[in-house]
């Protein structure tokens, strides 16, 4: 545990041609001079609407870097982390797409402040985990909380698809399986008793139940990216119809667009839920809500207090 991944590990990037977009997007890109007289409004709308004391730091720090395009980027990558090539200093800094600031009379504004605000929760997120993985992937909020949210919402999924609610031992298996993968996949946990055990505690399923599934899954593949993984599900909950194509269309109708990442990278998981938190319509948020409940309180809250601790 501890290292960190980035978009070109995951199997869902390779699908797309997203490098040149977002190399594109920060060389022809304008920065927003966060220390000019222009942009005090805006620090003073952060300031009164936070949730977090720590946010007024975020949007100031130099390793933020707000960038303005007429051609804004997909909405999976609002918020990401990437080299400075821009500038000169090469330095890995959290870029986003400030699509909510516009320039209005030689001020600037923001049209919606609480997707501004959801940015920078998600800014604080990811630098944190680009510079100290650790800080946040330890926290027992981040690992079982974020299983328990990441495995409801998977099954979810499933079960709207192929009614697997109808036979208990079916769906248990599937947040037993997928509560795994997350802590695996997304966190960098190694499967051992740890990660075990926090399986069982959300899936219900015995130590004998496991020891049985764990006959039938191939422990070197399941969990290395998104498609090996949907193909062991399907394999052993014996849903021939379930594929990665069909999963991802239903993820994508149920809980929003640009919130496929979120599959395979912590970073994307967690934007995915704090963006909830905040409140700010830019995913699916009542049906999110819905299925995980307050464990995203919980999960949003530990990341807003080692942001607090951190910066």
């Amino acid at each position: 545990m501890g290292v960190a991944k980035n978009f070109s590990n995951t199997y869902l990037y390779g699908m797309g041609s997203y490098e040149k977009k977002i190399f594109e997007f920060i060389m022809k890109s304008e920065v927003i001079d966060k220390n000019s007289d222009a942009f005090s409004d805006i620090v003073y709308e952060v300031k009164k609407r936070q949730v977090s004391s720590s946010l007024v730091k975020v949007l100031m720090s130099k390793n933020i870097v707000l960038l303005k395009s007429d051609v804004p980027l997909p909405k999976a990558f609002k918020v990401f982390a990437a080299k400075d090539i821009k500038s000169g200093d090469k330095k890995l800094k959290v870029f986003i797409d400030a699509d909510v600031i516009k320039m209005v009379d030689g001020k600037y504004v923001c049209h919606n402040i609480d997707i501004l605000i959801a940015y920078l929760v998600s800014a604080l997120n990811t630098m944190i985990y680009y510079v100290d993985p650790k800080r946040l992937l330890m926290k027992n909020e981040i690992i079982k909380d974020g299983a328990y949210c990441f495995a409801s919402l998977f099954t979810y999924i499933v079960d709207y698809l192929y009614k697997i609610t109808a036979t208990s031992s079916i769906k248990d298996k599937c947040l037993y399986l997928s509560s795994l993968y997350y802590q695996v996949n997304l966190l960098g946990k190694d499967v051992d008793d740890s990660s075990k055990s926090v399986s069982r505690q959300i899936s219900g399923l015995s130590e004998r139940e496991e020891e049985i599934l764990f006959l039938q899954l191939d422990e070197e593949k399941a969990f290395l990216n998104i498609n090996f993984f949907v193909q062991e599900v399907a394999k052993i909950l014996k849903i021939s119809k379930l594929t990665l194509d069909v999963f991802l269309e239903k993820w994508l109708y149920l809980y929003g667009t640009g919130t496929h990442f979120a599959l395979e990278l912590y970073p994307c998981f967690a934007t995915m839920m704090t963006n909830v938190y905040v409140g700010c319509y830019l995913n699916n948020q009542k049906t999110i809500e819905k299925i995980v409940g307050n464990k995203l309180v919980s999960f949003t809250t530990c990341i807003l207090r080692v942001g607090a601790e951190s910066v």
